[in-house]
C-alpha cells in the first residue's frame, strides 16, 4: 500500500453509484442511529479491549477507535486482505490517535484468547456475509468476558431480532436493550446491547 493506492481507495469512495448512497438521508440515518446507540448504552472505561468483526470501509472502525480513546484498543477483523491493508495504512496515514489492530482473517477460525473481551460490536452486513448464524455468535460469546457486552445491529431484511432473541438463554446472554428503526422501509433495522452472563 502506498500513496497512490491509497488515493485510488479515496476515490473510489466517491464513485457514483457508492458516493450517491453514501451521501443519501438514508445512509446517514443508519449511521446517525447507530453511533446514538452505542454513545447513550456503553462507556468507554479505562483498560477497555474491544472487537468489531467486519472492517468493510472502516469508518465504524475509526469511530470506536475515538470513542475507546485514551481508554482501551480496539481490535478489527476482516477477512479481506485489501480491506485490512488499505485500512490500516489509512489510519496511519491519516494520522488517528487511536488506531486498530488489525486482523486478517476469517473470524470463524482464526484463533482468539477466549474471555479477553469487554465489548465486541458486530453491526451493517457482517453477519449476513460470515453466512453461519449460530456459529458467529457462539465464538462471539466465547471471546467475551463474564458481563463483557455485545453490541450487534442489523438489518430486518438479513436476519430477524426474533431470530437470536430465541437463542439468547442457549449463549447465555441477557438482553439489556434493544430499538427498532423503521423509518424507511427499505432499511428497517435494529441495535442490541446483550450481556455474557458466566
Amino acid at each position: 500500500m502506498d500513496d497512490q493506492k491509497l488515493l485510488k481507495y479515496y476515490l473510489n469512495m466517491r464513485e457514483p453509484e457508492a458516493y450517491q448512497w453514501n451521501m443519501s438521508p438514508k445512509s446517514l440515518y443508519l449511521e446517525l442511529e447507530t453511533r446514538d446507540f452505542l454513545l447513550r448504552q456503553f462507556e468507554a472505561a479505562p483498560g477497555m479491549k474491544a472487537c468489531n468483526i467486519g472492517i468493510g470501509v472502516g469508518e465504524w472502525d475509526d469511530y470506536l477507535g475515538y470513542f475507546l480513546q485514551g481508554n482501551g484498543q480496539l481490535t478489527s477483523i476482516d477477512i479481506d486482505p485489501g480491506i485490512c491493508e488499505s485500512f490500516t495504512y489509512r489510519q496511519k496515514r491519516e494520522g488517528h490517535p487511536n488506531p486498530s489492530a488489525v486482523r486478517c482473517d476469517d473470524f470463524l477460525t482464526c484463533p482468539l484468547p477466549s474471555m479477553e473481551y469487554d465489548l465486541v460490536t458486530m453491526i451493517g452486513s457482517a453477519l449476513n456475509e460470515i453466512g453461519a448464524y449460530r456459529k458467529t455468535f457462539t465464538a462471539i460469546s466465547a471471546m467475551l468476558k463474564p458481563g463483557g457486552h455485545l453490541m450487534y445491529m442489523d438489518l430486518v431484511k438479513y436476519h430477524r431480532k426474533e431470530e437470536l432473541l430465541d437463542i439468547l438463554g442457549e449463549l447465555k446472554w441477557r438482553l439489556e436493550a434493544i430499538e427498532a428503526y423503521e423509518r424507511y422501509p427499505s432499511i428497517r433495522f435494529y441495535c442490541m446491547k446483550l450481556v455474557r452472563l458466566e
